[in-house]
């Protein structure tokens, strides 16, 4: 995933929040903002925009600002302790925004981001309260704020798929990630085969789980991290993958070989 991280006032590029997700495996662009001009700024970062059509934007404080003055399309915001009242004259946001914003920030009122919810007409789940200062240099807000660069980019999911993902799969994984890719009505997705460690039996086991872009569903694990970048999956899990399929090849091996998974070489040359 790459992300556009927009720096505040008096600050530069490489501080703690970018080095913190590009540590957790985002490329981040990060450019030199001017403090003494805004426009300057905006102008800068919508051309950063332009040649590296990031997948998110991050604006701390002035550089919130500058994130909601750019013509930045559809693409999903990260707003921590946005400083819209103090520069620009953009007072609303898109709904696929999200704000991280201290109650006890002493330079940019908490409030001003309650305001700039109602002024959007967005529900307060939006506004996620974390941190006890304006920088949110802290771990719980850098953790908060990475939690929310992906959150952002998460899809609409259809019923078929909210039902999925509430489903119990234990010792599923096969049929599990079957699952997913008729819920999902799409080829874009993956399955993947390979393994994994089991702390419980002290050993690598077989696994199935499916995977789009930076996204991984693993339907085998807690329903509350099922979905989980790919960057993290592979840092806390680390599989080993054996084999990907596309929907069409998994749909097809699955239909001729009559069941989900795992499939062996000889079933795999019948497709």
């Amino acid at each position: 995933m790459r992300i556009l991280f927009l720096h505040g006032w008096t600050s530069v590029p490489g501080g703690v929040k970018p080095t913190y997700l590009k540590e957790h495996g985002y490329e981040i662009v990060n450019p030199a903002l001017p403090d003494e001009d805004f426009e300057e700024s905006v102008r800068i970062a919508e051309a950063e925009y332009q040649t590296h059509h990031p997948d998110v934007i991050v604006g701390s404080s002035r550089g919130g600002a500058v994130a909601m003055n750019i013509d930045s399309k559809g693409t999903p915001l990260v707003l921590l302790c946005p400083a819209w009242k103090n520069w620009g004259s953009a007072t609303t946001i898109k709904p696929n925004t999200i704000i991280l914003h201290s109650r006890q920030d002493d330079v940019i009122p908490f409030q001003d981001s309650e305001e700039l919810l109602t002024n959007s007409g967005l529900p307060p789940e939006k506004l996620i309260e974390v941190g006890d200062d304006h920088r949110l240099a802290d771990e719980e807000s850098l953790e908060a704020m990475l939690e929310a660069c992906f959150d952002v980019c998460l899809p609409e999911w259809n019923d078929e798929q909210k039902k999925v993902l509430q489903q119990e799969w234990d010792g599923l994984c096969y049929s599990a990630a079957m699952r997913w890719i008729t819920a999902s009505k799409g080829s874009d997705w993956q399955v993947v085969h390979g393994t994994v460690f089991s702390g419980e039996l002290d050993k690598r086991i077989e696994h199935a789980w499916c995977e789009r872009d930076d996204l991984v569903v693993d339907l085998a694990m807690h329903p509350e991290v099922r979905v989980i970048d790919r960057h993290s999956y592979y840092r806390l899990i680390q599989p080993e993958v054996s084999k990907r399929y596309s929907v069409k090849e998994a749909l097809f091996l699955s239909i001729s070989t009559g069941h989900h998974g795992p499939w062996d070489e000889s079933e795999e040359l019948k497709e």
